[in-house]
């Protein structure tokens, strides 16, 4: 690297280097910027980066990012569902803020604009993994360089609308957030006598008292289920894209067999319900389709099912009229109800739920505070 100062006063100062055999130069304003300049120049060369890599724009660095052709540093590649997230996140936080921006001039203030931009706790922490995992795409590509350290002090604040609530709650599944098994009876009633299909009472049911996510019991075929056993083998589930579904891995790629009661809380007959569905069906057919008979999408299920027999079964509503249970919050019910029977343990529990480890059961369904309450008065009287 050589560095020439103006010929003239007020001239531009001159760097000169040669990379891979072939020269190259660029300028600076100031003696101040030369050495900027070199200073940077030198960096990239040492650790093998090319220097062109210096005018890329932060849309080079998205377009990397979210090339199919890159390879993750970890795990395996992308699914489809994944990568269109990615890209939606990308379209949203990340482009109106850095696609003219110089990759060279990023800096940690960018990144938290883009994160400013995210109006929940969930969207914060999905943006805060997809940015993290930009940058180590960046930095591995050399478009970012450590020093810049980007994601430095970067980090998400409740908007005040959001209220001191919800932060404190954190992950904890709070005891209102859980339908009572009176209301999951309900609704199954209302499901099953609004549609007038039969099998609905048992779709709610079994979620409820399985522990099945949404694309789980979407995807759940009769051979998967043993009615001798009372045993579900959960090994795929339907995911949805912009434009289709498919079958994918189960969350966490995780196969598992989870279990269900032979009679719900309230004496319903489960076995016999799934024993009835099942002479209904051939071995490879779909237990809870759509309406022709494919595998049903979430939010016509949503609008066409679930809502009205919420309606109809005096569900609670929020003050902006969105119901405070979820098809999700069946999934709640079983952890919970299982959590409760004589001699449960939490690992059996974290299994059947198909939870990575037993520690993400431990801080979504137990509560430390009840615990720690009810330990002081036993030892205390």
């Amino acid at each position: 690297m050589v560095a020439y100062g103006p010929a003239q006063p007020g001239g531009y100062w001159r760097l000169r280097w040669v990379e891979l055999g072939r020269r190259h130069d660029t300028t600076a304003r100031s003696r101040a910027e030369a050495l900027a300049k070199a200073a940077e120049l030198s960096e990239r060369l040492n650790i093998g980066i090319p220097t062109s890599k210096l005018r890329a724009k932060g849309l080079t660095l998205v377009e990397h990012y979210l090339d199919p052709r890159r390879r993750p540093s970890r795990g395996t590649g992308w699914s489809q569902r994944h990568r269109e997230e990615q890209a939606a996140y990308c379209r949203r936080f990340v482009l109106p803020v850095i696609a003219d921006v110089g990759t060279r001039d990023l800096r940690p203030f960018h990144f938290q604009r883009m994160l400013d931009g995210a109006l929940t706790l969930a969207v914060a922490d999905h943006l805060r993994r997809c940015l993290s995992a930009m940058v180590a795409a960046g930095l591995e590509e050399g478009l970012l360089l450590a020093r810049q350290d980007v994601l430095r002090g970067v980090h998400w604040y409740v908007p005040r609308s959001e209220g001191e609530d919800d932060l404190e709650r954190g992950v904890h599944v709070d005891e209102a957030d859980i339908p009572t098994a009176q209301a999951v009876h309900a609704l199954a009633r209302a499901a099953a006598q609004r549609t007038q299909v039969w099998w609905r009472e048992l779709e709610i049911l079994l979620v409820a008292y399985s522990g099945m996510r949404w694309g789980e019991h979407a995807a759940l075929t009769a051979d998967r289920l043993d009615p001798l056993r009372r045993r579900i083998v959960i090994d795929r589930q339907v995911v949805e894209t912009r434009h289709h579904l498919a079958l994918s891995a189960p969350k966490n790629r995780r196969r598992r067999v989870t279990m269900y009661p032979a009679r719900t809380p309230l004496r319903i007959d489960l076995s016999s319900l799934i024993r009835r569905r099942l002479r209904e069906l051939p071995p490879d057919g779909l237990v809870f389709p759509a309406p022709r008979g494919a595998w049903a999408r979430r939010s016509n299920y949503r609008r066409n099912v679930f809502d009205p027999a919420a309606t109809a079964a005096a569900w609670p509503r929020r003050p902006d009229g969105r119901s405070v249970w979820t098809f999700h919050s069946l999934r709640h019910v079983f952890a919970t109800w299982a959590l409760s029977q004589p001699g449960a343990r939490i690992e059996d529990v974290s299994r059947l739920m198909g939870h990575s480890s037993v520690r993400i059961t431990q801080d979504i369904y137990v509560s430390p505070d009840g615990d720690l309450f009810k330990r002081f008065f036993e030892l205390t009287k």
